[in-house]
């Protein structure tokens, strides 16, 4: 791989992704588009059309799109007749749906100083993240100049950094390094000595790191106890977790064993803590340790494994939530296909706060390092089925 990957004319750049990587991709796009074909999948991934055919079918299998001739669409699921009113309206409440948080192009001088952001590949969560902060920055003065990194590690960061940092027009940098741990800790070292600001978004620093920058994260501690209270308060006092391995699964995780710990109110009967969506041998055990054990509930990260393990309870004959109650984390994915109840982050504020920890480090170098913590907000769908009332009739 060359230290400056070429991008395609869909901004991806070229390198072999691995399998999960272009699953990844491939539900990513479709959380943005309605239909992606296998001739253009093949072509941005960089990889053979029979290999796309062979990426889809598994999809399909876990349930998480829709097989349509030449190519996929993204699960549509119409909330049945006695859905709640928080279902029926969800896809309302879908992010980035007003067109005026985007900062169009022609209002930003190409002149202006800019902020240099190195971020993961498109997901369903960054491109909002990115739309807000050129609004953001437009307002200070400043435009942004995007680089695309991945959440692996196989993207040369330094390379993408030392060219942020280079450039004239770069007054600081807002990234989102490597959560790899050998590439992560060499990659905060980089940024420290960038010579510029830096804001570090979504991302803690190693431990017993030395380089303390300026940071906006998602409070996954506190949204897990906003998941665990509403469970509670539906009667839910068994309740089990399944986290697919992500950059913020460890903190939810984290989380989610303190809540344990410090409450004699809720049980957990299993944490299954690796499971992927698109591996269905995965997500049935998942589901059979769920209906083996007394849980009534499950907390699950992410959105997509939340869809695959609904889709594989319906195929047992179990609904969610007559059956099984659910709460997922991430929030983005399962207003279109499946309302379900979600903690998620609010890429607006962290956007705002990140490119105003810079703006605010650019006037001032010395100030005092900020970690800045934005509780995700809890959206009620409907898929927490309340026992309460059960009880108070028995």
């Amino acid at each position: 791989m060359t230290a400056h990957p070429s991008p395609s004319a869909d901004g991806n750049e070229n390198h072999a992704y691995l399998p999960a990587q272009r699953r990844d991709m491939i539900l990513g796009m479709l959380t943005r588009q309605n239909v992606v074909t296998v001739a253009r999948l093949a072509s941005i991934l960089g990889t053979t059309e029979i290999t796309i055919r062979r990426d889809l079918n598994q999809l399909a299998d876990s349930g998480l799109i829709t097989r349509i001739r030449g190519g996929a669409m993204g699960v549509r699921r119409t909330p049945p007749p006695d859905a709640p009113d928080t279902a029926r309206t969800a896809v309302d409440d879908s992010p980035d749906t007003a067109a005026a948080h985007t900062a169009s192009s022609d209002t930003i001088n190409p002149s202006a100083p800019a902020i240099g952001v190195m971020l993961p590949e498109p997901s369903f969560f960054w491109p909002g993240v990115i739309r807000h902060m050129a609004t953001f920055a437009a307002r200070a003065g400043m435009r942004l100049i995007v680089r695309e990194s991945s959440y692996d590690g196989q993207t040369d960061e330094d390379a993408i950094l030392e060219d942020l940092s280079c450039n004239p027009d770069v007054r600081g940098l807002i990234a989102a390094p490597s959560a790899h741990p050998r590439i992560g800790a060499r990659i905060w070292d980089r940024l420290s000595s960038a010579g510029i600001p830096v804001v570090v978004m979504e991302r803690d620093e190693p431990l017993m790191g030395t380089n303390f920058i300026d940071s906006v994260r998602t409070n996954h501690h506190y949204g897990v106890r906003k998941a665990a209270s509403h469970f509670l308060g539906r009667g839910h006092t068994a309740v089990a977790a399944a986290f697919t391995r992500t950059p913020t699964s460890c903190a939810i995780a984290e989380g989610w064993k303190q809540v344990l710990g410090e409450s004699d109110a809720l049980t957990c009967p299993f944490i299954c803590g690796d499971a992927q969506p698109y591996d269905g041998d995965g997500v049935n055990a998942v589901v059979d340790a769920l209906l083996k054990s007394n849980a009534t509930a499950i907390l699950i990260h992410s959105d997509y494994l939340a869809i695959a393990v609904a889709q594989a309870l319906e195929r047992r004959g179990k609904r969610v939530p007559q059956d099984i109650s659910m709460i997922s984390i991430d929030g983005f994915v399962t207003p279109s296909s499946r309302p379900l109840t979600v903690l998620r982050s609010d890429g607006e504020d962290l956007a705002r706060t990140a490119v105003e920890l810079l703006v605010r480090r650019i006037g001032h170098a010395g100030c005092a390092v900020r970690h800045v913590f934005i509780d995700p907000t809890l959206i009620d769908r409907g898929s927490v089925l309340d026992l309460t009332g059960e009880r108070r009739t028995v």
